[in-house]
Order: C-alpha cells, then sequence, then structure tokens
C-alpha cells in the first residue's frame, strides 16, 4: 500500500526592504515567525532579504512559491514610492491588480480629504487576492496562491499572523533541553550518535557569559515525544565524567519565547 500521508510543511519568510539591508531598522518579524511556524509544527527552510527592487521581489517570490508549502513576505505594503510588494507579486504570478473597495472605503473615511494616490496604493492589490479579517487589527492579511502578504509594522505583522496561524496547525515538533557544565568538544561525539542512532535533531549551544549556570545547551527535537524522551535519557547515560548535568527540560511542544 502506498503512504498517502502529505509530507510536513515547510516554509519560507522574504524580508522586503532597503532599511533591513541597510541597516537602519532591526528585523523582528523573522524571529517572531520562526519561533511560531515551529511552535505549529511548520518547518522553516529559508528566510531572505530583498531590497525594494521590483525585480529581486519577483525572483524570490516566485522560486520559494514554486519550492514551500507556505511562503510569507514582510514588508512593502505601504503608500509610499518604496512599497512595491503588491504590484511584484502580482506581476509574480502574472496578475492585474484591481483597487478593492473592502480597503478603499475605510481609507477614504480614514483619511477624508487628506487621501493621496499613496494611500490609494495600500488599497490596490493582485487580483485574486483574499483578504483575511481578524479582531485585533483592521488591515487585514491578504493570501495570493501559497504566498501571505504581510505588513512590515512589527505589531500589525503578528496581529495578521496570529488571524492565520490556524490555518498551519500540523504536527507539533517536542523539545527537550539538557543544560551542562562541559566543554562543547568533549560531548560532540555523543551527540552526533546521538542523531543518527535516534533520528532526531540535536543542537548545541555553548555560553560564555559568566552569569550563566551552564557551559552548553543541548537542545533534542523530534515530532515524537517518545523518541525525545528516548534520546534525552541515550544522552544523559552517555556522559561522561567531565559532563555536569545542570538541569533538563523534559520534552514538550515546541514553542515561542515571546508565546510562553
Amino acid at each position: 500500500m502506498v503512504d498517502a500521508t502529505p509530507p510536513p510543511a515547510d516554509a519560507a519568510i522574504v524580508l522586503i526592504g532597503n532599511e533591513l539591508l541597510s541597516g537602519k531598522i532591526r528585523d523582528e518579524n523573522a524571529y517572531y515567525l520562526a519561533g511560531r511556524l515551529r511552535a505549529l509544527g511548520v518547518t522553516l527552510r529559508r528566510v531572505a532579504v530583498v531590497p525594494d527592487e521590483e525585480a529581486a521581489i519577483i525572483d524570490e517570490v516566485r522560486r520559494c512559491a514554486s519550492a514551500y508549502t507556505y511562503v510569507f513576505t514582510s514588508g512593502g505594503v505601504g503608500p509610499t514610492h518604496d512599497d512595491i510588494t503588491l504590484p511584484s507579486i502580482a506581476r509574480a504570478f502574472e496578475v492585474p491588480l484591481v483597487v478593492d473597495p473592502s480597503l478603499e472605503a475605510p481609507l477614504r473615511a480614514h483619511f477624508g480629504a487628506r487621501m493621496t494616490p499613496g494611500h490609494l496604493r495600500m488599497a490596490t492589490l493582485p487580483a485574486g487576492t483574499e483578504l483575511v479579517r481578524g479582531d485585533d487589527f483592521w488591515w487585514p492579511a491578504m493570501v495570493l496562491g501559497n504566498v501571505y502578504i504581510l505588513p512590515g509594522i512589527p505589531q500589525i505583522f503578528r496581529a495578521n499572523f496570529e488571524t492565520l496561524a490556524p490555518r498551519f496547525q500540523g504536527a507539533p515538533f517536542f523539545l527537550a533541553s539538557v543544560y551542562l557544565d562541559a566543554d562543547e568538544g568533549s560531548i560532540a561525539a555523543a551527540l552526533e550518535a546521538l542523531e543518527r542512532d535516534h533520528g532526531v535533531a540535536v543542537g548545541s549551544y555553548p555560553r560564555i557569559d559568566a552569569q550563566a549556570d551552564h557551559r552548553v545547551r543541548v537542545t533534542i527535537e523530534s515530532r515524537d515525544s517518545a523518541t525525545v524522551e528516548r534520546a534525552t535519557a541515550r544522552l544523559l547515560d552517555s556522559l561522561g565524567a567531565g559532563a555536569r548535568v545542570v538541569r533538563v527540560d523534559a520534552a514538550a511542544p515546541a514553542s515561542h519565547p515571546d508565546q510562553g
């Protein structure tokens, strides 16, 4: 019998803006979204940062849309000359731009006589775009195919994503952490064997600040909690005398630090 179970979902993030590449603005959205996707069971495969250039946006969106289950864009949907995400995505999908009345009306109500062609750009969308509205913010998330078009402002980005989040729920990852007083090199062989023999993803993260109570944090991840528990027990049994266990966080569904 052929296994008809679909493969786990994966994703890419496309951050758009010269301000990110010049260092004028520090990105918050990729960090937030990476953690939230992990908690939802979606594997993030790529994060790209592209300038406010139509060709660069078109190329990256097309590449990611064909390669990953979901693509999330951040930035470039405002009223100014460099907000070219929406027309660029329209060209990437080869569809025309249209003014959406459900967005035009609140913009005109808000700006009144101050309404400009720049403001109207925010209501000019690729044809076929789905608008997804939530309770936290009046501006909707936009979806075209498998591309989720989100604003760059972190508060709105997060509100729009949380409106969409139930769409992405899959089999969660389970994560255990082992905090060690050990030299990272002394445990390298044990970690390699753990990943090879148990089919888990193993991470090793050293700490060098004097305030930390550990020198290395080892993470063990899998979509199966029992597998994580077995691998964690194996690691604890295999540590040599030079590695002292400070504490262990047992296997639990992965969560974003900002989500508890």
